[in-house]
């Protein structure tokens, strides 16, 4: 178990691992809509939204396929270049409404934002070394995280944000600090000390209570089980055993 990667490997590989989820994520979103701008486009014989549409479910499939970090540059170029021509698109429509031309030019800036964002992600994601190993330990850790129930076990709770549909956060409990998965992508690592949960008043029905979570510098507001609330304050206070990462 020597072998494994320590508490800080680990949290420098936890941004490209909610990067890589976000990527394969995106992948299947940008896959799903390119197909059907193709369906769209070939059923108003506009070809310019035909090639945004094969454009797109190209980038979505490679990313679904090789999800990896450089799929932020695939999502981002991909985006600008297919805003930009979906921003033209009027130019081969002759017929269309005025207020068409309007819908087309936001929808393609709207585009080109997006892109311009996952460029800026890929950025800076390509100033933190990878470390292969430890992106593989976290993702084994993590999807044991998400298919697992806080009953399986003293070191998972989860609380819930949101209203409809509400978004789940478990909270794996180790012994080296707690690794919370934040809805299906994001990955955060916290020391025992970064990491609160305050209690603020219990739900109607007694069987949960309202909570203010504190990650750092990040915060969430939601419901938690009145008994993953006990676990959590037990593993804070150091009066539970926690498995370790290695284990």
């Amino acid at each position: 178990m020597n072998d494994l990667p320590d508490w800080s490997r680990l949290d420098r590989a936890g941004f490209h691992v909610t990067m890589m989820r976000s990527v394969r994520r995106q992948g299947w979103l940008l896959a799903v809509i390119g197909v059907a701008i193709v369906v769209l486009g070939s059923i108003a014989r506009i070809w310019p939204l035909m090639a945004i549409g094969v454009a797109l479910a190209a980038a979505g499939a490679w990313n679904v396929c090789r999800p990896a970090v450089s799929g932020l540059a695939v999502d981002g170029v991909t985006l600008i270049v297919t805003g930009l021509v979906n921003c033209l698109t009027w130019l081969w429509v002759d017929h269309a409404e005025p207020t068409r031309f309007a819908k087309w030019i936001l929808t393609g800036g709207i585009q080109v934002v997006w892109g311009v964002r996952r460029l800026g992600l890929y950025r800076m994601a390509r100033r933190i070394p990878l470390d292969p190993p430890a992106m593989a330990r976290l993702e084994t850790i993590v999807r044991a995280l998400a298919s697992a129930g806080a009953r399986d076990g003293p070191t998972i709770a989860e609380f819930r944000t949101g209203r409809f549909p509400k978004e789940r956060t478990r909270i794996g409990l180790y012994a080296e600090g707690a690794i919370a998965l934040i809805g299906p992508e994001a990955v955060r690592l916290e020391k025992r000390s970064d990491i609160w949960i305050e209690a603020r008043g219990t739900t109607t029905l007694g069987r949960s209570v309202k909570v203010r979570v504190q990650m750092s510098d990040f915060e969430l507001e939601g419901e938690m089980p009145t008994a993953d609330f006990e676990r959590f304050e037990l593993w804070k206070l150091g009066q539970s055993p926690a498995r370790s990462i290695a284990a």
